[in-house]
């Protein structure tokens, strides 16, 4: 009779003995796992996409007196002594955009047009907004704008450059690309030709920012918060339980597999915060760099 009752208190001292290791098991998974949740929101605010500040840098337009007597503009000359003012001051080409060769012409034909010699239109259009209607993305853009009967497309050059605004957009380093437009008409009842450079730096200039990686893990972190609404569920059920319930494993395997489950989209999602954390510090550290 004693023996039978000294195994049955060693069977009792094990089973109680169990369920409190069994406990401390369901404390230490949920803990470790609801702190991996905390680091993972703080590191996920800590890199955002700064607004691109738009930069427009428009001088005066500049009006010549001079009257040649067959004045020649071209668009190409006008780029080709455009690029040989850079290059003579240790800069690098302007690349030709298309899409800033229609903003240019654009604005030329609207001066015609609506009889105004201003950077901005009556409408109130400036040369951002012109680049953003022909569907050019950019951190910077810039204008210079002549009118007169320039003998030639170097002569034209020469006059910007001895202007101190237009001279400093031809020599900008943020500028990487341009358009030009001269266009031939009547102003004020004379006729004379209007020339437009539109210079920029296009969007792309910059590494890009995965739109898609942000929707994953904002999915992801979605996934996450009901996760661990789940784990305090199940933690609060396995609390309750009976530690000679024979459910208590079963309940206790699901808690364990869910926490697995949890931690390692915890790991993945956290890799994945840390590539566009990069991306977006890369695309800032590039835009503030034309700006």
């Amino acid at each position: 009779m004693f023996k039978d009752r000294k195994l049955f208190f060693l069977f009792l001292f094990i089973a109680v003995l169990t369920g409190f290791l069994l406990q401390s098991q369901i404390e230490d998974f949920f803990l470790r796992s609801k702190n991996k949740l905390i680091d993972f929101k703080k590191e996920l605010v800590d890199e955002v996409i700064e607004s691109v500040e738009v930069s427009v840098s428009a001088p005066p337009p500049l009006q010549s007196e001079k009257e040649s007597l067959n004045p020649i503009l071209t668009r190409a000359g006008t780029i080709r002594w455009t690029n040989i003012n850079r290059q003579n001051n240790n800069l690098l080409a302007l690349r030709e955009s298309e899409k800033l060769n229609e903003a240019a012409l654009k604005k030329a034909r609207d001066i015609f047009e609506k009889q105004y010699f201003d950077h901005i239109s009556p409408s109130g259009k400036g040369s951002q907004d012109l680049a953003a209607e022909v569907g050019y993305s950019f951190i910077a853009v810039g204008e210079n704008l002549a009118m007169g009967n320039f003998a030639n497309d170097r002569e034209l050059l020469e006059a910007w450059m001895a202007s101190p605004g237009h001279r400093e957009n031809i020599l900008s380093k943020k500028f990487t690309e341009i358009g030009v437009a001269v266009l031939q008409g009547e102003y004020q009842g004379k006729k004379t030709w209007v020339a437009v450079q539109e210079f920029g730096t296009p969007l792309s200039n910059c590494p890009v920012v995965d739109a898609n990686l942000k929707k994953i893990i904002e999915s992801n972190t979605e996934k996450n918060a009901k996760l661990s609404s789940t784990l305090e569920e199940k933690k609060e059920e396995i609390s309750r339980l009976r530690f000679r319930d024979s459910s208590s494993r079963e309940k206790i395997d699901e808690y364990n597999a869910l926490v697995e489950e949890y931690n390692a989209l915890v790991t993945k999602t956290k890799k994945q915060v840390e590539t566009y954390n990069s991306q977006v510090s890369s695309f800032n550290e590039c835009v503030r760099k034309y700006q």
